[in-house]
């Protein structure tokens, strides 16, 4: 699949390899799993003409990781020795010249043997002068941040570049479809609701070669098996034996349970016990977000922040016994009655994204969420304070809407929000039936934006 954007990224690597001339610097990449790290470096280093060791740090025994070691650098450098412990690599690594090194979701040595970080320190307190690079990824953010991230790490402090790679912006996503074959605005959209800037999972498109959503979703079940066990996999990656309780709560939350009370009773836990679980998957990993009315208001709920993963437990899980029997009819049935209605859901998501691309253009704000009170609830307001302008925005999964009416709606939900300023309006959908000076279409929309 072809390459998109990072351009900031790239920029940041050029400026490491620049630096690497004359001495070790080391670069530590982070991020979901599918987003694009191993992508990004062999990139980078194809397109600057760099010849590095590509190590990639499978969990299997230490012996058996450096014979893999041995393989690539006779590859390479066309002669290795033979290693029996990452010091062993070190230490030949300490005695030839070249001009990278790197390590792919390096934070398997916490598996392998967590002693192999300490030997990685050492040797790059004791080769600060060698000029070298080393690049380090990661997939699982709560391993990544053991080894670096906390005073007691063992590799804290010793990365000139911590970089997390954030999915791709909804104009690539759409762009890179565009290149796929798919041009219609409202299916770019769709495919953005589910998969949102991971590229791994675009993947699918060229492999299977379905340009609508529900079409995708059946096959990848049938043939990709990696699609059928992706949410619960990235879990256990992340959490090890104490999977468990993180699964129940995002598939409580899946489920529509979203305050804290309603999770806790979903897993037999008073609320307190929760709490430190939440925090974790909010904080630390990034896979929800507690979301608070955005113009005032005391109750908050928990959401799956990210798209796949709210894909997963919302429409794949549910029917994994029916998959894994091979009854894709059965799940094709489920599909077809549930699938419109979650990307209804997820659209609101999707449009604050692309919302925050245009922001200066269509809109200028500073803040944007929603807004809910005891009787009503607004899918977004973005909120300028600085000139008192709030637009209150609504969007529509439909083509058949009536936007006078609805903006009417809208401004009567609006009248009991607590604001004082100005207030705007924007109402999204993929059609309308009679539209308005507030309405506007996904085609519209998307429109606007310049990858």
């Amino acid at each position: 699949m072809k390459f998109y954007d990072r351009e900031s990224e790239m920029a940041s690597l050029e400026k490491a390899l620049e630096a690497s001339r004359s001495r070790l610097v080391v670069v530590v990449i982070t991020g979901r799993r599918r987003v694009g790290k191993t992508r990004l470096v062999r990139e980078f280093f194809k397109r600057n003409g760099v010849k590095f060791l590509d190590f990639f740090v499978g969990v299997k025994s230490e012996r058996l990781l450096m014979e893999d070691f041995s393989e690539e650098i006779r590859e390479k450098l066309g002669y290795s020795p033979e290693f029996t412990t990452f010091r062993d690599l070190l230490q030949y690594l300490e005695r030839i010249s070249l001009e990278a090194v790197f390590l792919d979701e390096f934070q398997n040595v916490l598996r392998i043997n967590p002693s192999m970080a300490f030997e990685l320190q050492r040797f790059i307190d004791r080769n600060a002068e060698k000029p070298l690079l080393i690049v380090l990824s990661g997939s699982y953010l709560g391993m990544m941040k053991k080894l670096f991230a906390s005073r007691k790490a063992p590799l804290y402090g010793r990365s000139s570049v911590f970089m997390e790679l954030r999915p791709l912006r909804p104009s690539h996503v759409f762009r890179m479809l565009g290149d796929m074959g798919v041009e219609e605005a409202e299916s770019k959209v769709a495919f953005y609701s589910l998969f949102g800037g991971v590229p791994k999972y675009y993947e699918l498109l060229e492999l299977l070669g379905e340009d609508e959503p529900l079409e995708l979703l059946t096959r990848a079940v049938e043939y990709s098996t990696f699609i059928v066990s992706e949410g619960e996999g990235l879990l256990m990656d992340e959490f090890g034996k104490g999977y468990r309780t993180y699964f129940s709560i995002l598939r409580a939350i899946a489920e529509g349970k979203n305050r804290l009370v309603e999770i806790a009773n979903a897993l037999g836990m008073k609320p307190g016990s929760v709490s430190k679980y939440l925090e974790a998957l909010q904080d630390y990993y990034g896979l929800i977000e507690r979301e608070k009315p955005i113009l005032g208001g005391r109750r908050s709920r928990y959401v799956i922040s990210d798209p796949f993963m709210n894909v997963w437990f919302s429409l794949i899980e549910p029917q994994r016994k029916n998959i894994e029997a091979g009854d894709i009819k059965v799940f094709r049935r489920f599909l077809e009655g549930r699938l419109e209605g979650f990307l209804g859901r997820a659209f609101e998501r999707t449009l604050r994204d692309i919302l925050h691309e245009l922001n200066g253009k269509m809109l200028t704000f500073e803040e944007m969420g929603p807004q809910w009170g005891r009787n009503y609830e607004i899918d977004l307001v973005a909120v300028n304070r600085e000139k008192k302008e709030a637009t209150f925005i609504e969007a529509k999964w439909s083509r058949d809407v009536d936007g006078p009416r609805e903006i009417g709606k809208l401004v009567a939900k609006s009248q009991l929000v607590p604001w004082k300023g100005e207030r705007r309006y924007l109402l999204v959908a993929k059609g309308f039936r009679r539209k308005c000076d507030d309405c506007i279409t996904v085609d519209e929309l998307l429109s606007h934006l310049n990858p």
